[in-house]
């Protein structure tokens, strides 16, 4: 072999030794820094696979690598699995989600984005759980509006149960919300109003009481007329035509006036 040849050689050899090198060493911060990249360019899935990748290798030393790539690996997965849910791939959306929770439970978008693929998949009661555990985790951050609006979103959910006459399932979805959160006035009277139409006027009673408790000092009309028609359904007359005369706006005042006349009061 002549000189030349063997000089290549050496050099072809060197190139390939280096590359070898180059590729085992992959480093946190590299990593990371790839996986920022990614997600600029809106390739979240793929982010989300470096983010972790970073999490994996790194050491006590990459403390702010660490940080770094929980808190956009969470971005990340949330965006991913915005992706999935919007193609009504709800499983694999929520498997994201809480992936992304996982990666930094104090981001309260991806429990948002959990009770989000539960109303696409028709699971209300988890839906509703959802929001109002969002919902905490807004109030946490200190975000406010984010949480009334995730709690008027369960809300509302009950609500269109109760409009729908589905009253079962408005009274299931109801008490689910109380389950996590037992303060919500207008809850409470679709609750009343469920129960008063399923027959059961004793929770009816009990749920209208609580909508009026909970409304502070001015309870709506509408509170007052179920709690009070549902007393009478009990043979409770007097206690009846106590709440009936609390009803002071037009909409009410001519039916509630009808039945304190009609009851003797």
């Amino acid at each position: 072999m002549s000189k030349l040849l063997r000089f290549v050689v050496v050099l072809f050899c060197s190139f390939l030794a280096f590359g070898t090198i180059e590729a085992q060493e992959k480093t946190p911060a590299g990593l990371y820094n790839d996986g920022l990249a990614l997600l600029k360019q809106k390739d979240y899935k793929g982010g989300l696979v470096l983010m972790e990748e970073a999490l994996s290798i790194a050491g006590e030393d990459d403390e702010k690598v660490i940080s770094l790539a929980k808190k956009n690996g969470a971005i990340a997965a949330y965006n991913a699995a915005n992706a999935e849910r919007k193609k009504k791939a709800f499983d694999a959306a929520i498997e994201l989600y809480n992936k992304g929770i996982s990666l930094n439970p104090d981001n309260s978008s991806n429990y948002e984005g959990i009770a989000r693929a539960h109303e696409g998949k028709g699971n209300k009661v988890e839906a509703i759980k959802a929001y109002l555990g969002a919902a905490a985790r807004a109030i946490a951050e200190e975000k406010p509006t984010k949480a009334s609006k995730r709690e008027k979103k369960a809300q509302t959910m009950v609500g269109k149960l109760f409009v729908a006459k589905t009253y079962a399932e408005a009274v299931t979805a109801g008490e689910a919300f109380n389950s996590v959160k037992n303060d919500n006035a207008e809850v409470h009277y679709y609750l009343s109003r469920s129960y008063a139409e399923s027959g059961n006027a004793e929770k009816a009673v009990e749920h209208a009481a609580l909508a009026i408790d909970l409304s502070g000092e001015k309870p709506e009309d509408k509170y007052y007329f179920a709690h009070a028609t549902q007393l009478e359904e009990l043979g409770q007359k007097s206690e009846a035509i106590a709440v009936y005369k609390k009803i002071k706006g037009e909409k009410y005042k001519k039916q509630a006036n009808y039945k304190i006349s009609e009851l003797g009061g």
